[in-house]
């Protein structure tokens, strides 16, 4: 009997072994790498997003090995790429196998609002540190995830503080305005902090609609809208609908003074390329501009554009940033357990080519970076900043000419 007992306590032991090593003797990652898992739509409708994004999470590596900052302890940093496909059960279904399987000691990524929720409510569930890079709603730092962290995007309803300091300060002048918002998360906490914000100001919103992401025919409701004579229209829209919405503007001759996007497909190359002449003049919130008084800023946005032969935006900078904060809290966590590295990250405080990144607690929202933001304006072809005015890059033309004056 005794012999026995000793065989089942030898297999144990040896099983009790293979599960430490596959686990990293308790951190995440093997004995010789430390594993954060990357989760960014690669492929689908949001793919030029993720890409970009991958991209700079990939440069931002590189040049921390280079300085020998992926090296934290006795382990090299390993980053592991899953793609969520812009869907919501495949951005879950990545989350587990990232967790379960890859034994990551950390998550970063989520493009859109919808995905990083997702992902973030699982990070929470098990206990996994999560830093989202990009998606925006309100409520995903607003739902008390003590695991999950938002350091270079700001939420949805800030977007625009930049923009009401132009209204604020009497530059703009609005009396009526439309309110056209894609059916997302983003779009949705966007349009309700458009909505309050306009409220505090006395503005009447004349039109108010969400579309369904991806239309093709705007007409008919641009021209529900034109009726209403709005001063300005304040939209929220993908790449691909924000150059459709603008062009089908110009087709119908429907001018108004101003003309907004929330950030999103309004700030990338994309958009003019796929607007033509109907970008000119048409202004966005963001937040973030390669000239901004950052160190790294304008030397992160010449790298990529000679590295990929395209400019990045504010999404390529949000990776390329997060990239650094993920090395910094590494760097300082006391060993890679899940209370360990969110620990390290709740005590952050690290420049990157975003700006200040710490992870506070305020206005009902928690581990949330307070932002900066800019309105840009697109002029002769180029995304210039013109607001705030202490580094605007040129400028503001408002109210904008008419289509048949421009």
């Amino acid at each position: 009997m005794k012999k026995y007992r000793w065989q089942i306590l030898a297999v144990l032991l040896v099983t009790f072994g293979v599960m430490l090593l596959a686990s990293g003797c308790g951190g995440g990652g093997s004995a010789d790498t430390v594993k954060v898992g990357v989760i960014l739509p690669l492929t689908g409708d949001q793919a030029m997003f993720g890409t970009m994004e991958k991209n700079s999470f990939e440069m931002a590596y590189e040049e921390l090995k280079a300085a020998g900052k992926t090296k934290v302890g006795d382990k090299e940093i390993q980053l592991l790429f899953e793609d969520d496909q812009g869907k919501q059960d495949v951005a879950k279904s990545a989350t587990e196998k990232l967790v379960n399987q890859n034994k990551v000691a950390m998550l970063s990524g989520g493009y859109s609002s919808a995905c990083s929720n997702v992902i973030a409510g699982s990070a929470q569930n098990m206990n996994m540190p999560f830093l989202v890079v990009t998606g925006s709603s309100d409520d995903i730092t607003k739902s008390g995830w003590q695991y999950v962290f938002r350091g270079t995007a700001a939420p949805a309803s800030k977007y625009t503080v930049s923009f009401w300091n132009m209204v604020d300060e009497g530059v703009v002048k609005l009396n009526n305005v439309a309110l056209i918002v894609e059916n997302t998360d983003f779009g949705k906490s966007s349009a309700d902090g458009f909505r309050d914000d306009c409220a505090k100001r006395g503005i009447n919103i004349v039109f108010d609609q969400s579309y369904e992401h991806g239309a093709i025919d705007f007409k008919p409701m641009l021209a529900n809208m034109k009726s209403t004579n709005p001063d300005m229209i304040f939209a929220v829209s993908y790449v691909m609908d924000a150059a459709m919405i603008v062009k089908q503007m110009k087709e119908l001759d429907f001018s108004t003074e101003l003309f907004v996007g929330g950030g999103a497909g309004y700030t990338m190359p994309e958009f003019k390329d796929n607007s033509g002449d109907a970008s000119e003049y048409i202004a966005s919130t963001t937040l973030w501009v390669p000239n901004v008084a950052v160190p790294g800023a304008g030397e992160y946005f010449e790298n990529y554009k000679n590295k990929y032969g395209k400019e990045p935006d504010y999404h390529g900078a949000q990776a390329y940033a997060t990239m650094y904060v993920i090395a910094d809290a590494l760097s300082r966590a006391n060993d890679f357990t899940s209370t360990e590295i969110q620990k390290a990250l709740k005590e952050t405080d690290v420049m990157t080519v975003m700006g200040p990144i710490k992870f506070e607690d305020w206005e009902g929202y928690t581990n949330q970076n307070k932002p900066n933001t800019y309105v840009v304006q697109w002029q002769k072809g180029e995304l210039e900043v013109i607001w705030p005015e202490d580094v605007k890059s040129t400028d503001y033309v408002y109210p904008v000419p008419k289509w048949n004056e421009r």
